[in-house]
């Protein structure tokens, strides 16, 4: 994952500003599309930050690396969210003696998109559907009756700026992300009584492998495409927002956090 170049931004500094700030270590988070992007970095910034994370991703590869250089605070499991049974094997994976606190839902894709809504193949639609709506309702149904008996608990989604600004080529990806901002609307109105807090991260465009993989795997397609903003955002750059809002005090609930590269 690259990291931003920004005039002086301390790297080591900031990490132990991320520590001290989330102070209460103990917490455990479920992290979804930990194997790459923005689901990487907020796996990783997370355990920077003293959590206990289970991190979730299609690639079993890559979860066996992040398993080398974390140790005992993560475990993983591959998972394929497109899959019915997904969500019960990942709350089922849960070590016996964690109790997670914090559902991460990062994973989502837009594979065969930017076309024309009639250009779109319905396989691919289908699975987008299924990623970044169905699967990611399924896991929180699975894991709110837990965060209900404790009385607190975090649900964070990674939503899109077409929620705000509806974008020529993504209608159907937008209409997931949509649906994903309704929910987030919805339970921030039904569980208003509870000590639960809903927080929808809306970013503009990060510079992540998710462009490459809506062309299947074409990098030279996906930096054109990058190339095409005068700024982007960086998957860390999502991912400090994470820790800052999940960090704030628990009488605080931060609905939203819109953001935008500054150039463009």
């Amino acid at each position: 994952m690259d990291q931003p170049h920004r005039r002086g931004w301390n790297r080591e500094k900031e990490v132990r500003v991320m520590e001290s700030t989330t102070a209460q270590n103990g917490r455990t988070a479920i992290v979804t599309g930990s194997t790459s992007g923005i689901g990487l970095a907020i796996a990783t910034a997370l355990l920077e930050a003293g959590y206990r994370v289970l991190a979730t991703g299609r690639r079993l590869e890559r979860l066996k690396e992040m398993q080398k250089t974390h140790g005992d605070r993560l475990k993983t499991v591959a998972a394929d969210l497109s899959e019915p049974d997904a969500a019960h094997r990942i709350v089922a994976s849960l070590p016996t003696d964690w109790e997670a606190d914090l559902l991460v839902c990062a994973a989502g894709h837009d594979a065969g998109g930017n076309v024309p809504f009639a250009d779109c193949d319905v396989r691919d639609m289908a699975d987008k559907l299924a990623v970044n709506f169905t699967a990611t309702a399924f896991l929180i149904h699975a894991l709110l009756p837990r965060f209900l008996v404790r009385g607190k608990g975090d649900i964070v989604t990674i939503g899109s700026i077409v929620t705000r600004e509806a974008a020529a080529g993504l209608s159907f990806y937008g209409a997931t992300k949509q649906a994903l901002h309704g929910l987030m609307e919805g339970m921030r109105l039904d569980y208003r009584d509870t000590g639960l807090r809903f927080i929808e991260l809306i970013p503009g465009v990060v510079r992540s492998g998710f462009a490459a993989r809506r062309w299947k795997g074409d990098e030279e397609r996906a930096s054109h495409f990058y190339a095409g903003f005068r700024g982007c955002l960086d998957p860390a750059d999502v991912a400090h927002a994470v820790v800052w809002a999940v960090s704030q005090p628990h009488g605080v609930h931060v609905d939203e956090v819109l953001m935008r590269p500054t150039a463009r």
